[in-house]
């Protein structure tokens, strides 16, 4: 961890205006996100976004987004649609008229591990248009549009699996006049087209839990309140109810979904079940504990890829797989987070922890992880307090106050204020530079002041280096020279010690100002545009100056054009 872990700042605020430009769904188009104040620091910016009350920020599929009820709604109350604004790089695409289910956290189990949505259509023959946004280039494609046949009641539930979507309607019988449920069934990569494959049961509910290898995982729900779990196989033309899971009020069924053995995992009545259609007479009990009542359900299960994790009624944490159920010990307060290879809690001694699948190893952090991508980490602390952390470069930044962070990508966050505003945080490309874990030494009866790290030791020439690696005199170390002369002994000398990585500076004589990059050569900042980009509008604010012949001990690396460009110096 490096010593300068938290950076002093001035905060600047400006006014701007408070409208976002709209765009639709199949526009393609991303705008500047707009905010109403900001606060400049040295490694990060922190802006009060001007979306008014939003509801989020959510991050499901690794798309982040904010909703509010749509402006087409005539009765809000009663409304299902919400206006979504989704963001990345610093930049927003709203789009209008969504169904509401995309901020359910259980919709995406059923979606292949993809973002995808439906704009639902008021006209008479069409239940609208389903949409994919690429969370790696930013883009927005149409699937298909869900013809509405004119028997068909009521749009249910949609599911992605592959090349094929499936979808759930309420179906009128011709002759009975019977509500039937119907599942339906387009391949939109070819000119298979639509199948109408089921409408035999007389369910006035049902909902598309999962597809896998084209076996759909359905939930029906009878008159009554009955509950059942079928598995439907579109190609086979089979329905079956898997044995033992009628379920009467107000007993429910609820985090089914398929392992990828082919197995299914669910909750009735609290209870976790396993039913392996392919071996199983009947579900079989999964082990662990009961799911929590105490709390709702949508905060006491997270569902990524084949683990699922939850919480009991006296906050015990377990996580299910194709392997079977573990106790990873008690979250306080009931709150978790399950990645792709990690879970993060805080324990029962208030301990923040985290347990990495692959390598079976435990990690104790100052905060509660709430989302990582790639190397960074954001999280919450009990105070409320927002961290970041670089676990590479080993960057460890306190920013901003507030709800669970997300992140959108490496240089961008996003939280709710306790304002109810939601706030965006910009990190300079710097952070990505890597910094030594790094000590000084010196001797009690000499002046010289060493920098030890991994093996290796550098004599400090002035304060001017000094001063770019610590941030006063008091992280010096004061020892015996026997010690010095052990760790000379011992360690390998590199000799005069370098301006820190990341530090501006420039020659009194001139106007180029240059980057120390990791390779320790000088790069110079080509322009203003740049230099705000990677230190914003305080960029000129911290320049180190020297004369003409400090530098000429300093070869000159690659011209830095772009704040990308940083993290590769």
């Amino acid at each position: 961890m490096i010593k300068k872990t938290l950076i002093l700042a001035v905060a600047i605020a400006i006014g701007v205006s408070p409208l976002l430009p709209r765009v639709f769904a199949d526009s393609g188009e991303w705008s500047n996100n707009v905010a109403e104040a900001a606060w400049d620091y040295d490694y990060y910016r922190v802006e009060r976004l001007a979306f008014g009350d939003m509801s989020g920020p959510y991050d499901f599929n690794d798309a982040v987004f904010v909703t509010k009820t749509a402006e087409s709604c005539a009765y809000p109350e009663l409304c299902d649609l919400v206006d979504m604004t989704i963001l990345k790089d610093g930049e927003s695409f709203e789009i209008t008229d969504v169904g509401e289910q995309v901020t359910d956290v259980f919709w995406y189990t059923a979606q292949d591990g993809r973002f995808i949505y439906r704009v639902p259509s008021t006209e008479d023959d069409s239940w609208g248009t389903v949409y994919e946004y690429d969370t790696q280039t930013g883009s927005v494609s149409k699937i298909t549009d869900i013809e509405r046949d004119e028997n068909s009641m009521a749009f249910m539930t949609f599911a992605t699996d592959g090349d094929r979507l499936y979808f759930s309607t309420l179906h009128e019988d011709e002759e009975t006049g019977e509500v039937e449920s119907e599942l339906s069934v387009y391949d939109y990569e070819t000119d298979y087209g639509r199948d109408d494959f089921t409408y035999q049961l007389t369910a006035p509910w049902q909902e598309i839990v999962d597809v896998q290898d084209g076996l759909a995982l359905v939930k029906f729900q009878f008159s009554g309140g009955f509950q059942q779990l079928w598995l439907i196989d579109q190609t086979a033309r089979s329905m079956e109810a898997i044995p033992e899971t009628w379920t009467e009020s107000p007993g429910e069924i609820v985090g089914a979904h398929f392992v990828s053995d082919g197995s299914v995992q669910f909750f009735k009545n609290f209870r976790l079940w396993s039913y392996d259609p392919e071996t199983d007479t009947a579900p079989t009990d999964a082990g662990g504990a009961y799911l929590t009542w105490l709390m709702d359900v949508q905060e006491a299960i997270q569902i990524v890829g084949d683990r699922m994790a939850y919480i009991d009624d006296e906050n015990g944490l377990y996580v299910s797989d194709a392997g079977g159920v573990s106790k990873f010990g008690v979250a306080l307060n009931g709150t978790f987070n399950l990645d792709k290879d990690a879970i993060y809690f805080q324990n029962n001694e208030g301990e923040y922890v985290g347990y990495t699948f692959s390598t079976m190893t435990w990690q104790t952090r100052a905060y509660q992880v709430t989302d990582t991508y790639e190397d960074i980490l954001v999280g919450l602390d009990a105070d409320g307090d927002i961290w970041y952390e670089n676990t590479t470069t080993g960057y460890y930044l306190n920013i901003g106050y507030g709800t669970a962070p997300v992140l959108s990508d490496r240089d961008h966050a996003y939280w709710k204020g306790t304002d109810g505003n939601i706030y965006q945080v910009t990190f300079s490309p710097l952070l990505d530079l890597e910094r030594e874990n790094v000590e000084a030494f010196s001797a009690y009866d000499a002046s010289g002041i060493y920098l030890v790290t991994d093996g290796s030791i550098w004599l400090i020439p002035d304060e001017t280096v000094y001063f770019t690696w610590f941030d006063s005199w008091n992280e010096t170390l004061d020892v015996s020279q026997a010690t010095i002369d052990a760790y000379l002994s011992s360690y390998e000398f590199r000799g005069d010690l370098k301006i820190a990585p990341g530090t501006r500076v420039k020659a009194t004589t001139s106007t180029k100002v240059f980057v120390v990059g990791s390779d320790y050569k000088l790069h110079w900042i080509t322009s203003e545009t740049v230099a705000n980009d990677i230190y914003g509008s305080g960029w000129n604010q911290g320049i180190v100056e020297v004369n003409d012949t400090y530098l000429w001990k300093y070869a000159t690396g690659d011209d830095v054009n772009s704040s990308d460009d940083v993290r590769s110096i």
